[in-house]
């Protein structure tokens, strides 16, 4: 799974060149830890191009009464998407989160109820990865807020995650892919799904990041600091 990642670019418009996005956001500031139940940014593809907002990280079906499901919708798993609530969402509601890291525990090393020290992945030679998500606006039945929202999809991790977790963020794996992703004239699960694949591990880099990480009330640079420098 992804349970925290981070988007820390200083200025917005490194986004807006990245994915060719014709919107704005109404306000932005960089973010080191990031975790489900945040308002985030999000691309996605309008009748008016690509756009961006924030968005709420926590998938809620149509159907939700409220914002607390009984069961996690913060990940969904590719290998299962077309055998779930999010079935619905693969023609026409797929999202790309921009993220400059992401954090997972060594559940390798140390399986549950340890304490499990964290790790910080990160692309060579690149400030923002895109990984590939679902989104859904909700409204809520009691009060009509309308909110969109959206789940991160893992895949099987390469030789760098896999190191220390079974699961991986699905990172597109370049332009043409994130421009597939965000097509809305693709709409089978077969042209979709082929796009959620392992990213290249040489392509990758990890660290111990610092324990103060584990937090989800920290949020500063320091945290993405390898441990000893």
């Amino acid at each position: 799974m992804c349970g925290a990642y981070g988007f820390s670019v200083k200025d917005a418009r490194e986004v807006y060149e990245r994915f060719d996005i014709s919107g704005r956001l109404f306000e932005f500031s960089p973010r080191y830890n990031t975790r489900p139940g945040a308002m985030l940014p999000v691309v996605y593809m309008s009748a008016d191009g690509v756009q961006i907002k924030n968005m709420y990280w926590t998938f809620l079906p149509s159907w939700a009464k409220e914002k607390r499901l009984k069961f996690s919708t913060s990940n969904a798993r590719d290998d299962r998407l077309m055998e779930s609530i999010y079935k619905v969402a693969v023609p026409h509601q797929r999202c790309i989160i921009p993220a400059t890291h992401f954090f997972e525990p060594d559940r390798v090393h140390f399986p549950k109820p340890q304490q499990a020290p964290w790790y910080c992945f990160k692309l060579k030679g690149q400030e923002i990865m895109g990984i590939a998500g679902l989104y859904n606006d909700w409204t809520d039945p009691n009060t009509n807020e309308k909110l969109s929202t959206y789940t991160i999809i893992t895949t099987k991790p390469n030789a760098v995650v896999g190191r220390y977790h079974e699961r991986e963020p699905a990172m597109l794996q370049n332009r043409h892919d994130e421009k597939q992703w965000l097509n809305p004239d693709i709409t089978e699960p077969e042209q979709v799904l082929s796009l959620l694949k392992s990213y290249p591990p040489e392509q990758m880099e990890s660290w111990r990041a610092p324990d103060a990480a584990r937090n989800p009330r920290n949020d500063y640079p320091d945290l993405i600091k390898p441990v000893g420098n």
